[in-house]
Parts: C-alpha cells; sequence; structure tokens
C-alpha cells in the first residue's frame, strides 16, 4: 500500500479493498468515495483486539481517502505498528490535524467472533450499515468460499438471502474449534436432553 500511495500519478482519492470485503451497492460505492472527497478517512469499523480492543478504527477491508489528506497526515506508512492495525495510524492521526474519521458499523455477523469495543460485534460474515458492505472475514479459509459467492450473486441480483447465508455458515467449521456450528448445537441438544 505504501508504494501506491507514493505513487503521484494515481487518481486523488484512494479507495482500499480487501479481497474478501465488498459494497453489496453501487450506492455504497458513490457513498464511500463521496465521504473521501470531502476530506475525510472513511472506512467499516474495525478493533484490533489484541492490542487496543477499545480503540475503533476506519479499517482497510474497505477504506477510502483523498492523497492530500494523507500527505496532510504527514504520509505516515500504513504498516501495523505497536499500538494498531494496517493502515489504524490514519485514524489515530486524524484528530491532531483536523481530519474528520466516517465509520459505517457492523450491523449484524452471520458467526461472531470479536467485539467491537462497545459498539457491538463482527465476526465470519459481517454486514456493515444499512446492508452497504459485506466483510467475509475469513478468506484465508477455504470452506468460507461458499458464503462468500452467495453474498457476492446476492449483490449482483439485488436479493439477499439470509436463510441460505445462514446455512451455509453453520455446516462451515469454526476457525478455533475445527467443529460446525451444526456440530455443536447437535452437542449442545445432546447435553440438555441428557439432563
Amino acid at each position: 500500500m505504501d508504494e501506491l500511495l507514493a505513487d503521484d500519478s494515481l487518481d486523488d482519492i484512494f479507495v482500499v479493498a480487501d479481497i474478501d470485503a465488498f459494497p453489496l451497492t453501487y450506492a455504497a460505492y458513490e457513498w464511500i468515495v463521496g465521504e473521501a472527497e470531502k476530506g475525510a478517512i472513511v472506512g467499516l469499523a474495525q478493533t484490533t483486539n489484541e492490542k487496543r480492543p477499545d480503540k475503533i478504527f476506519a479499517a482497510p477491508m474497505f477504506l477510502a481517502f483523498r492523497r492530500d489528506v494523507f500527505k496532510a497526515l504527514g504520509a505516515p506508512t500504513m504498516h501495523p505498528y505497536d499500538k494498531g492495525d494496517v493502515a489504524q495510524i490514519l485514524t489515530d492521526l486524524a484528530p491532531q490535524h483536523g481530519v474528520d474519521v466516517v465509520l459505517k458499523y457492523p450491523t449484524f455477523a452471520l458467526r461472531p467472533r470479536w467485539a467491537l469495543a462497545d459498539r457491538g460485534v463482527y465476526g465470519t460474515g459481517t454486514f456493515y450499515g444499512d446492508n452497504e458492505f459485506f466483510h467475509l472475514y475469513a478468506s484465508r479459509m477455504r470452506n468460507t468460499a461458499d458464503l462468500f459467492c452467495a453474498v457476492a450473486e446476492g449483490a449482483v441480483t439485488g436479493t439477499h438471502d439470509y436463510d441460505a447465508y445462514l446455512k451455509i455458515i453453520e455446516d462451515k467449521p469454526d476457525l478455533k474449534t475445527g467443529r460446525s456450528l451444526s456440530q455443536i448445537l447437535r452437542k449442545l441438544r445432546g447435553r440438555m436432553s441428557a439432563t
């Protein structure tokens, strides 16, 4: 990212899109670019739970800002640092330079995994805003490709099948336990019926 930001021949608006995150409508994309054009750092809300779980920032899964705003912040490296994750430095520096930070917060996650400070949760299959953005948060896991494809199809057709999304995620193993939600629920039901 640092190399691209140093290239002044590129557009004035810089948009970062993670491989497993995308706007669900064109209007959402236009909104994020429009907010960046006004001079804000704008993105999807996240925390770095292992470093500063109480500090919400505009994360680079879908992030936009003007190149001149980036330079006004001192053109910082976008690498993780001792107090934050990738690109978190922008949110950290913005108040000192009078730059607004505009965030879209999660609405829900199909498999909640992490606290978003005191604002809710996010996790595998998180929807942001009024169904405006989606972040899979598990693109390295082969078994989440079905969910990614289903949500992408919903974005293209304009119709989301949340029951189908839940069925897909229920049958995918959890990253930590290796068990699917269906397996966990069966085990819990077994324990409950035994009592």
